[in-house]
């Protein structure tokens, strides 16, 4: 069985990492050779120093006589995007804003973020592009009548629907693929 790529919280992570050894490499399908190898740390949005855990990095060992590729890969905790320093509540917060018809400076001051305003039409521009798949997701291919923002809360719950998603179809959000 292979390691999920997202995980709901710390403690999820923390217990993938115990049982590291029972998983298969997601690259050379071997099992009993995988090490939890360090942590993630990147940007956080607040607090001092500004870094926070951003998930777990896994080592498949090829040292001695391990059968293992020498590989790494990453477990993401589902409240990040890897690759990006936002978190999921904050962009939620700023494409909830967009989608009931702020503007972009309103939207992203409204979300608290802590980022540039360059960064929120960066992230916006994902979006965009990816709204059609999102569309053709849940509505196939149209607008749905409730708008594209409620259809995501009634399906991944209000809290925070990015990350339920993410931990839910184990792959990252359109618009901020790895």
């Amino acid at each position: 069985m292979s390691p999920p790529r997202y995980v709901a919280d710390e403690a999820a992570l923390d217990h993938l990492g115990r049982e590291a050894k029972q998983w298969t490499c997601p690259h050379c399908r071997r099992a009993g050779t995988l090490n939890a190898h360090g942590a993630l740390r990147g940007g956080a949005e607040h607090g001092p120093g500004k870094d926070a855990r951003r998930g777990r990095r896994f080592f498949c060992s090829d040292r001695g006589r391990r059968p293992g590729c020498g590989r790494t890969f990453s477990v993401f905790l589902a409240q990040v995007f890897a690759g990006a320093s936002v978190r999921t509540a904050a962009w939620w917060r700023f494409c909830r804003g967009r989608l009931a018809g702020l503007g972009v400076l309103a939207a992203w001051e409204a979300a608290r973020s802590g980022f540039s305003l360059e960064s929120a039409y960066r992230w916006w521009r994902g979006w965009r592009r990816a709204e059609p798949a999102l569309r053709s997701r849940w509505w196939r291919g149209r607008e749905p009548p409730e708008g594209l923002g409620a259809v995501i809360e009634r399906t991944y719950g209000a809290d925070d629907p990015l990350a339920a998603f993410q931990v839910r179809e184990q792959r990252a959000w359109p618009g901020f693929a790895s």
